[in-house]
């Protein structure tokens, strides 16, 4: 592979941080909607993911310590978004479920996602859109 040039970087740079203001747009609207920080939709999602994980599997994933992920889901339990219970196969342990209210907040968040991925795919002409989606999708597959 050839190595870019700093032009290269500059105008992908450019480019990432008009993505990522977009998608921010969208998890502010889930966010000003649920009144709920980006963490809390991060744990939201993976415990949409995964039922019956316990606190330790949602802060490894989001990398951050058991203290704040613990905080992370006492706020969610309080805004009955998430519920914790005791498993029968293992007494000791905590699982965490999704609530309604949780599910519907992933919902909206997840639709707020797909629109800005479809106002970017709109924006180009089919062939691009398919020329963009392969790049992409190599990009994301790419291990150094």
């Amino acid at each position: 592979m050839t190595e870019p040039t700093p032009e290269q970087i500059e105008k992908l740079a450019i480019a990432f941080e008009r993505f990522t203001r977009r998608f921010k747009v969208a998890e502010a609207a889930a966010v000003m909607q649920n009144a709920l920080n980006a963490l809390d939709i991060q744990a939201l999602l993976f415990i949409d993911d995964h039922p019956e994980c316990n606190l330790g599997d949602v802060a490894r994933h989001l990398q951050v310590a058991l203290t704040t992920m613990s905080s992370s889901a006492d706020r969610l339990v309080r805004r009955d978004m998430i519920e914790r219970h005791r498993p029968e196969a293992n007494r000791r342990s905590v699982a965490l479920t999704i609530t309604n209210k949780g599910s519907q907040a992933v919902a909206g968040y997840v639709d707020g996602y797909r629109a800005s991925c479809k106002a970017m795919l709109q924006a180009l002409d089919p062939v691009d859109q398919t020329e963009f989606l392969r790049l992409t999708q190599q990009i994301s597959e790419y291990d150094d």
